[in-house]
């Protein structure tokens, strides 16, 4: 995603950029696609994708659409759609996403929960189930 011509990555269609030498503290909301390259603390919020690059310093609970991370990040993430993990991030925090796709050499600490609409559903309806015939 992001990507322009000739494999160069593009800023069309990102919203936020916060660059490396960027540190923000606070609730971070809102619409777009955000690039991270810098230094975040606090929650990040948005209906759209999240790039954290492998040089980003992330402390704070996520929550966006789709998400690629590469850096460090120390927090919670929620994805609602696909949660892309690079071989240079390292990761200490509960993961909840649709699908998931994980690179050799990347580090995760926490728990992973996955759902994807009817799975999901189907699987809660059956575990009801088999606990009621009990």
């Amino acid at each position: 995603m992001f990507k322009g011509e000739n494999n160069i990555e593009a800023t069309e269609g990102v919203d936020t950029i916060i660059g490396p030498s960027v540190s923000v503290e606070g609730n971070f909301k809102g619409e777009g696609n955000i690039i991270i390259e810098g230094e975040i603390k606090g929650t990040v919020k948005t209906k759209g994708f999240i790039k954290a690059s492998e040089r980003s310093i992330i402390m704070a609970n996520i929550t966006a659409d789709s998400a690629e991370i590469a850096g460090e990040l120390v927090g919670n993430i929620k994805i609602k759609n696909n949660l892309e993990i690079k071989e240079s991030a390292v990761i200490q925090g509960d993961i909840e996403t649709g699908t998931l796709t994980v690179s050799h050499g990347s580090v995760l600490n926490g728990n992973l929960k996955m759902k994807t609409g009817d799975k999901t559903e189907k699987f809660e309806e059956e575990e009801i189930e088999t606990k009621n015939e009990k």
